[in-house]
């Protein structure tokens, strides 16, 4: 076996490097697009006093105020047209930079939480869940044990925090699903690596894409609310009233246009004319206010949401391949980037997006209401599908881009090899939780011929995390993504751990009743021809010595029997004596004792532990000799129990 230091590894740094020399050149553009920004919008302001003057200068000649004010105007509707262009191209690049930047805060491994940690909700509703193009099936879905011993969700910094750059939640939700229900088929596994593989390897467009995407950074709850009024959306009931209500709309507004001209020519008759058809209008609006509260209202605060939406689904159509899986991202999101579908929709809800008085007064004379739902729902009801389908696509690359981000930024990092023949083999795996300079790397190698390695060691010295490092590496590997180690290759494997038992008052288990349950599943799993990972650590604590140790010894024994791998962790000595048995291997972390404390290298080195320090320890930490004596001569011979 061979172990070897993280830190030394020669492309610590190339990542940083690479994404510094992005982030300065994306500074460049932006600084360069905000100064055209700030003239084209002096420009705007210059047209328009240009256009005043014009009036004010030449008022006594009617003709040349005309045509020097509708020249200044048209060139003001340029100008107001080329600044916002130049705007929205300005908002693009600081959210290209504000990606730039978090991406630095973890290259070389560094452990930062850029979005988010904590585990997502599901939304109350289910009409706000989409859809994935993502292959899922054939999955393990991880228990809450697994979820909590390998710190899916730990605080400061947890797994899932380290892989979460979602803009939305749509795509931190699909990140935890992905997370929570690792792959158990080597082709899935594989599609889900092309794609990660060319999100890392092509990182100026993956800079884009989760640029545009973060243009929703704002509008989340919106985007979630905007999936729910597509998903609910349907035709406006009584359409016969509508209908009737918009053709009545163009005599009726063309009535209370020609009534207001006469009443301001004192022809006062008129306005009695004005009220009585307002009032009728009224009545007919109410009968249809209903209907248009359910097709207008969800649409009122979401106009942004689309827009920022259609950016990052026009960035998907120019940025991502032709192949893998990353092409029926794409292909969903142009759908919905179709001129016909979001753009039509984006201009249409703008209309929706009014209140005031005027708001009630054009319902009043010309049922503006109705004609914007019924503009609103002809381009959302035949694209409905489109529309889900392209908001599970943008969830599905949030998720994908997180991976290869991970890929990227790690230190060291590899995409594992999936096989078809039982292994697990590990060179120089180190955990994605530890401090890069704290890292040291171990190897690990499971196959038919040896299943099973019991870890022994005293207390800090690295066997619960070496345990960690195992199943969190099996845990990317199977999601898709890159490990944490200089080169891996594994089967697809069932993963079930047995590494932080609690007890739970609430469903009356103690400590002990909670191990029997979760160890149960190690001793009956599923027969469906997948290997199952098991890593156990230090079983049975929470039972007395004796009893411990005879149900240690016969579970691990029967474990060692099956035909599935096992990590265990323990101080018992006793276990070590299963390593003479074919299949069984001992290996243990070792420390030194110097005066200010134990000192651990954290290296895996073959055999069973040899050296104890609990009673240095005591000793060096003062407690009364008198004791530390009695502790050592009961070491050397334990009373008989039978006595």
């Amino acid at each position: 076996m061979t172990h070897s230091d993280v830190q030394d590894h020669p492309d610590i740094g190339a990542a940083a490097a690479r994404m510094t020399a992005h982030r300065d050149e994306l500074d460049r553009q932006y600084r360069s697009w905000r100064s055209s920004e700030l003239r084209w919008s002096s420009a705007r302001l210059v047209t328009f006093i240009a256009a005043v003057v014009g009036l004010v200068l030449l008022r006594e000649t009617a003709t040349a105020a005309i045509v020097v004010a509708g020249f200044f105007l048209i060139l003001l509707a340029l100008a107001v047209r080329k600044h916002l262009r130049l705007w929205d191209q300005c908002e693009f690049g600081r959210q290209m930079l504000d990606v730039a930047s978090e991406s630095l805060q973890r290259c070389g491994g560094r452990l930062a939480v850029i979005r988010y940690g904590d585990r997502p909700a599901d939304p109350d509703d289910p009409d706000g869940r989409v859809p994935t193009l993502l292959p899922a099936e054939p999955a393990s879905a991880l228990t809450e044990q697994e979820r909590d011993d390998l710190d899916l969700y730990a605080r400061p910094a947890g797994i899932f925090g380290l892989l979460n750059r979602a803009s939305t939640s749509l795509g931190a939700r699909r990140l935890r699903d992905l997370l929570e229900n690792p792959l158990l088929s080597p082709e899935p596994i594989k599609a889900r690596q092309a794609c990660v593989r060319w999100l890392a390897e092509n990182g100026d467009a993956r800079i884009r894409l989760m640029g545009a995407a973060a243009g929703l950074r704002k509008h989340d709850a919106r985007l979630d609310a905007f999936v729910k009024a597509v998903r609910t959306a349907k035709p406006l009931p009584g359409a016969w009233l509508a209908t009737l209500a918009r053709l009545w709309s163009i005599p009726s507004a063309a009535f209370v246009v020609f009534a207001c001209t006469q009443t301001g020519a004192d022809d006062y008759g008129w306005a009695v004319g004005i009220i009585v058809l307002l009032c009728l209008n009224g009545l007919l609006f109410m009968k249809l206010r209903p209907a248009l509260r359910h097709a207008i209202e969800p649409w009122r605060e979401l106009p942004p949401a689309a827009r920022a939406f259609l950016r990052a689904a026009r960035q998907a159509e120019t940025d991502l391949p032709d192949d893998n899986d990353l092409a029926r991202v794409r292909d969903k999101l142009t759908a919905a980037a179709r001129h016909n579908v979001l753009p039509s929709l984006c201009s249409r809800l703008a209309w929706s997006d009014t209140g005031g008085f005027l708001h009630v007064l054009f319902n009043l004379m010309f049922f503006y209401d109705v004609h914007v739902a019924q503009a609103v729902l002809h381009r959302l009801l035949p694209n409905k599908d489109a529309l889900i389908d392209a908001t599970g696509a943008l969830a599905d690359l949030e998720a994908l881009c997180g991976l290869a981000c991970f890929a990227f930024e790690q230190p060291v990092a590899c995409m594992p090899a999936i096989t078809d023949t039982p292994r697990l083999y590990i060179q120089g795996g180190a955990h994605p939780l530890i401090e890069p300079a704290e890292l040291v790397a171990n190897d690990l190698d499971l196959s038919p011929d040896e299943r099973t390695w019991i870890v022994t060691g005293s207390n800090m010295a690295g066997k619960s995390t070496f345990l960690r490092m195992v199943g969190v590496n099996v845990l990317l590997a199977q999601i898709g993504t890159a490990a944490t180690a200089r080169d891996m290759s594994l089967s697809p494997l069932r993963l079930i751990t047995d590494l932080r038992i609690r007890d739970d008052l609430a469903k009356h288990e103690s400590y002990f009743l909670a191990e029997v349950r979760q160890l149960h599943r190690m001793l009956k799993p599923r027969h469906d021809g997948i290997a199952l990972l098991g890593l156990i650590d230090e079983p049975f604590r929470g039972t007395n010595s004796q009893e411990r140790v005879a149900a240690d010894v016969a579970v691990i024994d029967h474990l060692i029997t099956s035909p599935h791998f096992f990590l265990v962790a323990t101080h018992e000595y006793e276990l070590t004596r299963l390593g003479d048995q074919p299949g069984v291997r001992n290996v243990h972390f070792h420390e030194e004792l110097i005066e200010t404390g134990p000192v651990f290298d954290y290296r895996l080195r073959q055999g069973p532990a040899t050296t104890r320090n609990a009673l240095r320890i005591l000793e060096r930490e003062g407690y009364p000799e008198v004791l530390v004596r009695r502790a050592q001569a009961y070491l050397a011979a334990p009373p008989d129990p039978k006595e």
